[in-house]
């Protein structure tokens, strides 16, 4: 990924972020952490695109995210599993880039 294609993707992520910041007064409770969710899915996606150390682990967990994240829609618990599953994947991706 070269730096334009970076810098283009960042600002689509903060356009993404803003808007959706801006929607959540008016929105139902648990849009907020699925747009977080989604957020960090996106994040994974770019950074793996940009060949990060961790690309392979990044889209592991962009896969997961993007493979449960829409069952908010039919089961909140499934979706809180998610977000606890993907806080543990990026634990054990921290852990192993501070253990270099």
């Amino acid at each position: 990924m070269d730096k334009t294609q970076f810098d283009d993707e960042m600002l689509d992520l903060l356009a993404y972020m803003l808007t959706s910041a801006r929607g959540l007064p008016d929105e139902p409770a648990m849009y907020g952490p699925f747009r977080l969710v989604e957020g960090a899915s996106r994040l994974c996606g770019i950074l793996a695109n940009a060949e990060h150390g961790k690309t392979r682990e990044l889209r592991m967990l962009q896969e997961k995210i993007d493979e449960k994240k829409y069952s908010l829609m039919t089961d909140e618990n499934e979706f809180i599993e998610l977000m606890d599953e993907a806080v543990l994947a990026i634990t054990h991706i921290l852990m192993e880039e501070n253990n270099k």
